[in-house]
C-alpha cells in the first residue's frame, strides 16, 4: 500500500479504504474558484511544504439541496467512509484517487471517472463511485468534483474581454480537463501509468467524455473511453449554441438584480446558488455544456462527421429501458438509437470498431424496470449501499461487468478468460446484454423500430 505520493506540487499522505487500498481524499487539483476566478478557467494549485493527510473527502460543488431519503422515502443508508449530506462549498475542486499499487514504480492502468447530473447536481465523492471494486481489479481510479451549473456554465458576453481565447463558458469542463492534466503530471506517483488513461462516465459524465473525446484541448490525453448512458448521437435533446447560453446569462444577470459581472462575483455563493434554482424553477432556465469555440469548437456530431473525433478504443452503451423496452420513459428514452447511431457512425468512418452493451437487469425490490443510473451500482459494485434486495446473482454480474470495464481499461479490449466474447460492433448491430442470467451478444431490435430511429438520426447528422 502506498503511503505516501510525492506530487509535484507536495506530498500526499493516503488513508486505508474500506477494502484495505490506499485512498487519497480530497486532493486539491485547483485554487479554489472564488472571487475572480469564479466564472474563469482553473488555475493550478499551490505547492506546500510537508505532508498533507488525504483523509477527508474536499466540499462538493455549489448546487440544490440533496435528499437524504432513497425512492421508499427511507433515510439513505451511510456507509463506512462516506458521510452524507456531504459539505457543499465553491471551494470545490477535489479529486480522490483510490490505488492498489505497491509502489510508485507499478505502472498500473488509470481510470478517470465522470460523474453525471445533468451538469446541475452531484458529486465525485459519492458512495456509488467507490473505487474500491474496480481498483481491487488491478487499476487506479480516480474520481472528482467540478463546478456545475451558473457556477460551471455561465457564458456572460463580458467574459470574452478577459479570456485570452475570447470565448467564455464550459468552465465545469476546463475543470474536467484541468483535473485531468494533474492525474497525467501526478498519477506515478500513485502508482499510475499517466500513458494508459481511460476516461469513462455517466449521464453528464458521458456527455463529458465525448466532449473530452471531441476537444482539441485534450487531444493525445487518453488511450481508452467509456460512455455510459450520455454518449451517442444527439443523445439528448439538443445542446445550447454559444449564442443562445449567452443570451441565457445576460438574463439571469437581470434576474439577480445584478449590472455588473462584479456584482455577480461578490455575491455569496449561497445567494448565487438560490438564484439559480430560482431561475430554473420559474424561468425553465438551466446552464450547461455549449459549444463555445475553444473547449468544444464545433458540435460532438460535426466533429465526428469531420473525422476530428479522438482516435481511440471506445466502449459505450445504455440500459434497456432507455429507448428498447416498450414501457413508460424513465429519462432519457432515446439513448438507445442514439448509441446505435454512434456506433455505425465510427465504424463506418474507419474507427476501430467500439464495444457496445445494453444493460438489462430490473431492479428487485419494485417495478422501476432497468431505469438510467442504474447500472452505476454494478459497474463500481456499490451494490450494499441501496435498500434494494440484491442477491448473488446482482454481486456476479457486478464481477463480469468489473472485469469488463478493467480489462478494456488496460488493453482496449474488454474479453478475458472466464467471460462471454464481446465482439466488436458491426454491420450487424448487436451489443452485449448484460444480465444476470447470462452476458451474451444479442440483436434487441426486435421489431425494427431501433433501426428506424437510428436511420433517422444518423440523416440529421447528415449521414
Amino acid at each position: 500500500m502506498i503511503q505516501y505520493a510525492k506530487t509535484k506540487y507536495g506530498t500526499l499522505e493516503s488513508v486505508k479504504s474500506n477494502a484495505g487500498l490506499a485512498l487519497f481524499r480530497g486532493v486539491r487539483y485547483a485554487k479554489p474558484p472564488v472571487g475572480s476566478l469564479r466564472f474563469a478557467p482553473p488555475q493550478e494549485p499551490d505547492p506546500w511544504e510537508g505532508v498533507i493527510p488525504c483523509d477527508t473527502y474536499g466540499p462538493i460543488a455549489p448546487q440544490g439541496p440533496l435528499d437524504l431519503h432513497d425512492e421508499t422515502g427511507a433515510l439513505k443508508k451511510v456507509m463506512p467512509g462516506y458521510p452524507y449530506p456531504p459539505k457543499i462549498d465553491e471551494d470545490c475542486l477535489f479529486l480522490n484517487v483510490y490505488t492498489p499499487a505497491e509502489n510508485e514504480n507499478d505502472r498500473l492502468p488509470v481510470m478517470f471517472y465522470i460523474h453525471g447530473g445533468g451538469f446541475q447536481n452531484w458529486f465525485g465523492s459519492c458512495y456509488e463511485y467507490c473505487g474500491d471494486g474496480l481498483a481491487s481489479h488491478g487499476v487506479v481510479v480516480v474520481t472528482l468534483n467540478y463546478r456545475m451549473n451558473v457556477f460551471g456554465f455561465f457564458a456572460h458576453p463580458h467574459l470574452k474581454r478577459e479570456s485570452e481565447t475570447g470565448c467564455c463558458g464550459n468552465y465545469g469542463i476546463l475543470d474536467q480537463i484541468q483535473a485531468l492534466r494533474w492525474v497525467r503530471e501526478n498519477i506515478k506517483a500513485f502508482g499510475g501509468d499517466p500513458e494508459n488513461i481511460t476516461i469513462f462516465g455517466q449521464s453528464a459524465g458521458a456527455m463529458s467524455v465525448q466532449t473530452l473525446c471531441c476537444s482539441p484541448l485534450t487531444r493525445g490525453w487518453f488511450r481508452h473511453a467509456a460512455m455510459h448512458s450520455g454518449g451517442g448521437l444527439y443523445a439528448f435533446a439538443g445542446r445550447p449554441q454559444q449564442p443562445d447560453m449567452e443570451e441565457k446569462s445576460l438574463a439571469f444577470l437581470e434576474f439577480c438584480g445584478c449590472k455588473t459581472l462584479e456584482e455577480l462575483r461578490a455575491m455569496p455563493w449561497e445567494t448565487l446558488e438560490q438564484h439559480s434554482l430560482e431561475f430554473q424553477r420559474f424561468k425553465g432556465q438551466t446552464f450547461s455544456l455549449t459549444t463555445d469555440g475553444w473547449v468544444l469548437p464545433q458540435s460532438a456530431e460535426d466533429t465526428l462527421k469531420a473525422g476530428h473525433m479522438a482516435q481511440v478504443d471506445y466502449l459505450f452503451g445504455c440500459t434497456v429501458d432507455e429507448g428498447i423496452r416498450k414501457m413508460p420513459p424513465y429519462f432519457a428514452s432515446n439513448l438507445a438509437p442514439a448509441v446505435r447511431a454512434l456506433g455505425r457512425t465510427l465504424v463506418e468512418k474507419g474507427y476501430k470498431a467500439p464495444y457496445v452493451y445494453c444493460f438489462d437487469r430490473p431492479q428487485p425490490g419494485d417495478d422501476i424496470g432497468t431505469p438510467h443510473s442504474c447500472d452505476n451500482r454494478y459497474v463500481f459494485c456499490s451494490l450494499a449501499e441501496s435498500w434494494r434486495p440484491y442477491g448473488q446473482e446482482d454481486y456476479a454480474l457486478s464481477e463480469q461487468m468489473m472485469t469488463y470495464w478493467t480489462n478494456f481499461a488496460k488493453t482496449g479490449d474488454p474479453n478475458g478468460e472466464g467471460l462471454a466474447c464481446w465482439e466488436p460492433y458491426d454491420s450487424r448491430e448487436l451489443v452485449m446484454r448484460l444480465a444476470v442470467e447470462g452476458c451474451a451478444m444479442a440483436d434487441l431490435d426486435t421489431d425494427g423500430s431501433l433501426k428506424q430511429r437510428e436511420q433517422q438520426l444518423l440523416d440529421l447528422m447528415g449521414n
